[in-house]
């Protein structure tokens, strides 16, 4: 068996995944990232270590997509028709999820291996990235439509202007990841790129 098939056999397997990824978030909650390796996720999951090189050749990879299953529930930008609204509670989430210590760490450990790992790079990009960016954007664009941003402005350089400040706190740790700080930065951002009042 090749090792693609062995991916996609275990990434088939959903019990076995589900295993790994509970296993993954478990360690999280009690370890800091470097303290456990991929035989300490196999022993939590009840599978050989075979098993979870076989679906993720590196740690960070299942531990990235650990993270972004447990998070991709509460990432769903809303619609309700008030961009205000709906984006200071996507704001609120982004941080909650950011502050949480058995996501925000974690998460920012793997981006930390970024540098100096392609395969992650281009993962991260087309799993956790991309995917984010693109709801965004086009909550914005529905926005634009409504009449309650402006159609004025470049929507890939608002997504990083509104956005961009919860990812500095994570990787920096340069303030606290709160629900005002969201409010904060959901009131400014519309200041520039909402209707004039």
């Amino acid at each position: 068996m090749t090792s693609v098939e062995q991916s996609a056999l275990v990434a088939g397997d959903v019990t076995t995944r589900e295993r790994i990824f509970g296993a993954v978030l478990g360690l999280c909650r009690e370890r800091a990232y470097q303290a456990f390796d991929v035989g300490d996720i196999a022993r939590r999951a009840g599978v050989d270590e075979e098993t979870v090189w076989a679906g993720w050749p590196a740690k960070n990879l299942v531990v990235m997509e650990a993270l972004l299953h447990a998070v991709a529930p509460h990432m769903r930008f809303p619609r309700t028709g008030d961009i205000r609204a709906d984006l200071e509670q996507q704001l609120a989430a982004t941080a909650r999820l950011f502050a949480d210590p058995g996501i925000g760490p974690h998460l920012r450990a793997v981006i930390a291996e970024i540098h100096s790992d392609e395969r992650l790079a281009a993962t991260f990009l087309e799993k956790v990235y991309t995917p984010n960016r693109t709801v965004a954007r086009a909550r914005f664009e529905l926005a634009q439509e409504q009449g309650q941003l402006r159609t004025d402005i470049d929507l890939d350089t608002a997504v990083d202007l509104v956005f961009g400040s919860l990812w500095f706190r994570l990787l920096l740790g340069t303030g606290p990841l709160t629900p005002e700080l969201a409010a904060s930065i959901s009131e400014h951002a519309l200041a520039g790129l909402g209707l004039p009042a």
